[in-house]
């Protein structure tokens, strides 16, 4: 992972706990969620994934996916982006729809 890829984690994961905040206190506190509520998973891939997209040194591991789990926000559960970018848009729209709702 390069600067910018922990940049996007620490901003996904910033933006991802302020949505529930902001949820949880439009809920009086009392919402239901399940133990892997808000979890952010990134996977680095298989063997066979690695071996067909090797990395240059001195890079690090590349990301091949990103998970969000999330029962609050979205249908499906659990969600799964091919980058950091592409996931932090979507927790984006999750925290400006918690953040506008509570306000109202």
């Amino acid at each position: 992972m390069d600067e910018d890829e922990i940049a996007n984690l620490r901003e996904l994961t910033l933006l991802l706990d302020l949505a529930y905040l902001h949820h949880f206190k439009g809920a009086g506190g009392r919402a239901k969620y399940r133990s892997a509520e808000a979890t952010v998973r990134l996977e680095f891939g298989n063997f066979w994934y690695r071996k067909k997209n090797p990395t240059e040194q001195p890079a690090g591991p590349e990301i091949e996916s990103v998970v969000v789990y999330s029962s609050v926000f979205s249908a499906a559960t659990v969600s799964y982006f091919d980058t950091l970018e592409e996931a932090l848009g979507v927790v984006h729209g999750w925290y400006d729809d918690a953040k506008a709702a509570n306000a109202a």
